[in-house]
């Protein structure tokens, strides 16, 4: 991977405006944030100092990974032992206490993450230092003063660079071509599994053609019928249904490339639309527009939000549409916690560079719902949409 300058200069910006001498991160996102390297089972720890260096301990059999990135010293361990059973927490501390020590930072003012949040799935099972950091900073560190690194980790986590920006974008290219040809081949009497898994396969195999790229893939769920409404709980869930002649289809992905997620949904219908759905894709798809047509630097996030709803609100369907209007998407699929939040009321202003999705939606208990997210990144001159396939309801019929 190049360096991404325009990431490292906001590193470097974001610790000279605080109190910090250094930023020490373990989440995966957060790691990837700082060095350009996604950690695979969340053991390893980076470190970014104000006089502008990054620093990386990774585990031995991350190494390889760990060097692509922009980390101008790489250095590993081993997290676990055959013969002396051990913990990760426990067996990084030293390491990392050697690692402060040579960075110049073992007895400053060290930023960490605290508090609760979001993590993506690198792996099939986690380690997760969280509360933990605490103890072996205070173990690997004794003179050093521990902080709170939540605010300039906010800052950094809410405006991607370009080339950040360029890495969501493919992601989103890949699941575009999988959307597109997996829509296809969905078919009545087809199990929502089987549809889910249609699209799921192509976002590993596209995704890891293409130059570069060196981890691909994603989750993805089909919920139909009268299951299409339930797709507005926190998470979205495949059942044994078959799908039935004009069912909503709501196929919602989570796919990323190198750590950089997208957050995307579409709904199908089996066969042409009778005058309820037509008046429900007509609602989403204008109110859809109307957030897009709100987007711009220096807009107010909840504007954005409010422009879509009054659309929803006046066509009948506002009771409907149960959740904001969209959060922060790139370095995790779900980063509700930093900005933009797109709700009514927020007073997050956008930024160039700031990365969300834009899911207005309509959920009709015991009928069906529809929802529409796109992945959109704030320009210079307004939104570009990121997730631009399938954007009119004659791409959302399926089945013939």
């Amino acid at each position: 991977m190049s360096h991404d300058n325009d990431r490292i200069e906001a590193i470097a910006k974001a610790l000279q405006g605080t109190d910090l001498d250094a930023l020490v991160c373990t989440l995966s996102e957060n790691v990837l944030l700082l060095s350009g390297y996604w950690p695979v089972v969340g053991t390893s720890v980076a470190v970014a100092t104000t006089n502008g260096e990054v620093a990386i301990l990774a585990p031995e059999d991350e190494s390889d990974l760990a060097s692509h990135g922009w980390a101008t010293r790489v250095e590993t361990y081993e997290p676990g032992s055959l013969t002396h059973p051990t913990t990760p927490s426990d067996a990084v501390r030293g390491p990392l206490g050697t690692l402060l020590r040579k960075l110049g930072v073992g007895g400053g003012r060290l930023g960490f993450e605290d508090g609760a949040a979001y993590a993506e799935s690198s792996y099939a099972a986690m380690h997760l230092y969280q509360a933990g950091i605490r103890s072996v900073l205070s173990a690997a560190a004794p003179e050093a003063t521990l902080m709170s690194g939540a605010e300039p980790l906010a800052r950094l986590r809410a405006v991607m660079t370009p080339e950040e920006v360029g890495k969501v974008k493919l992601a989103c290219q890949v699941a575009g071509e999988a959307f597109t040809d997996a829509a296809r081949q969905i078919r009545a009497g087809m199990f929502e599994a089987e549809v889910a898994s249609v699209f799921s396969m192509p976002m590993a195999v596209s995704g890891l053609a293409h130059a570069g790229a060196e981890r691909a893939g994603g989750y993805t769920w089909c919920m139909s019928g009268q299951n299409s409404a339930l797709a507005g709980a926190a998470y979205a869930r495949t059942r044994n249904k078959k799908l039935n002649e004009h069912d909503l289809v709501l196929l919602h992905c989570n796919s990323y490339i190198d750590g950089y997620w997208t957050d995307i949904t579409r709904t199908y219908t089996l066969g042409l639309p009778d005058d309820r759905k037509r008046d429900m894709y007509d609602a989403i798809l204008a109110a859809r527009g109307a957030a897009l047509d709100t987007i711009f630097p220096g807009a107010r996030a909840g504007d954005v939000d409010n422009a879509a709803r009054s659309v929803l609100d006046e066509r009948g369907f506002g009771k409907f549409f149960t959740h904001g209007l969209g959060h922060n998407v790139g370095f995790s699929a779900i980063s509700a916690e930093y900005r933009p939040r797109l709700y009514p009321g927020s007073s997050d202003v956008l930024e160039v560079g700031m990365t969300f999705n834009v899911e207005p939606a309509i959920y009709i208990k015991g009928y069906g719902g529809i929802r529409h997210c796109d992945v959109v990144t704030v320009g210079v001159s307004g939104p570009e949409v990121l997730t631009d396939f399938q954007t009119e309801l004659s791409g959302l019929v399926v089945g013939g």
